[in-house]
């Protein structure tokens, strides 16, 4: 996938911890981050691959010193947002 192709140009991506499902332009963000600040950039990778109408964040944070695990805030409505922030 061009995404994952992208992520491991980057050496802060954690690709082999990171899953991500497209169906019909919508990207679907499975796995782990272990940095909190990778989550809006594997969001924003997504978004800059062409073809991309939408991205579901279901990345899982894991804090590498408490061992806290934290899922995502979930979107009201469960909604898939565009790279234009419109919901789809």
């Amino acid at each position: 996938m061009k995404m994952l192709a992208e992520l491991s140009n980057q050496s802060w991506a954690p690709v082999a911890l990171i899953n991500p499902i497209v169906s019909n332009g919508v990207v679907e963000l499975h796995g782990t981050i272990t940095d909190y600040r990778q989550r809006p950039a594997v969001i924003i990778a997504a978004e800059n691959v062409p073809g991309v109408k939408a991205v579901q964040d279901h990345l899982v944070w894991i804090d590498p010193t408490s061992g806290m695990v934290l899922d995502p805030v979930p979107e009201t409505g469960a909604q898939a947002v565009a790279p234009d922030g419109v919901p789809s």
